[in-house]
């Protein structure tokens, strides 16, 4: 087994440990009339708190307190256990009250929008490892334009070498428009070759219109048409875990603020924990 199996293990059996202890100490309270809804309700806060500091510690990389990876692995398992905690406060029930039914969807929401956001993660950076095209996302549209130039200038070059418009007539009509911006992001996302091989066929059957000349350019526009696919293909796939950063923080510290808001309410109503 190797190390990373034995760190998964590990830390799903502690894990384990903690939301059984979390339970039966729940069970225990309740069954001895005594009310647990204060404990498991600041125990739940406070794990949402330790799971909002994650995207701080992202953010302030030089703080020396502990690796970002070692974060990242609290932050996953706290948010499952914060799930646990939270099924135990509402007591395994639909909750009821508009407050309380408004907590409990924004957190199911975060919930399923980390879990997500972890399989997106893990999925997506093997495909962009294994088809090598890991590319900074923020240079992705500079990358483009420099591709859609040198392609314009291969066609540029092929006009004045052979007098002929056979090759700028095509990149007009066919390539331009995929040079031109972003494409196929569904396809990149389901995995989908498809319109690539489409647009490469095309391509392959212009070779029969073309001199010797032609068909070199036309070889070294095709390679431009697969680095452009391969920047589509990281921009699509990087872009998405984009999105789901501006749904799951917002919603986060949505949740926070309405947990306050219960906490002064419950006390307000409550007197004090009992």
């Amino acid at each position: 087994m190797s190390s990373l199996a034995l760190r998964r293990t590990r830390n799903l059996i502690i894990f384990g440990i903690f939301a059984t202890g979390v339970v039966v100490l729940n069970r225990i309270y309740e069954v001895s009339l005594i009310h647990s809804n204060f404990r498991t309700g600041w125990l739940l806060l406070g794990g949402m708190l330790l799971l909002t500091f994650f995207n701080a510690r992202k953010k302030l990389p030089f703080l020396p307190i502990l690796r970002a990876a070692t974060w990242l692995q609290i932050h996953i398992y706290v948010g499952l256990l914060s799930v646990v905690l939270f099924l135990c406060h509402i007591g395994f029930r639909i909750p009821n009250g508009r407050l309380e039914i408004i907590l409990a969807i924004l957190f199911l929401v975060v919930a399923l929008s980390g879990v997500l956001g972890l399989l997106f993660s893990r999925w997506y950076a093997k495909r962009l490892t294994s088809r090598g095209v890991e590319v900074i996302y923020e240079r992705i549209p500079r990358l483009r334009v420099e591709l859609k130039e040198k392609a314009e200038s291969l066609v540029i070059q092929s006009a004045s070498e052979t007098n002929s418009t056979t090759i700028s007539q095509f990149y007009q009509k066919t390539l331009a428009p995929f040079l031109n911006r972003k494409r196929n992001s569904f396809w990149h996302l389901i995995e989908s070759s498809r319109p690539l091989q489409v647009l490469l066929t095309e391509i392959a059957n212009q070779d029969r219109y073309l001199n010797d000349k032609e068909r070199d350019i036309m070889r070294e526009l095709s390679e431009i048409v697969k680095s452009k696919n391969d920047l589509d293909y990281c921009a699509a796939l990087q872009g998405l875990l984009k999105i789901w950063l501006f749904v799951h923080i917002p919603l986060t510290y949505s949740l926070l603020i309405a947990s306050v808001l219960h906490v002064l309410i419950a006390y307000s109503f409550y007197g004090g924990a009992r």
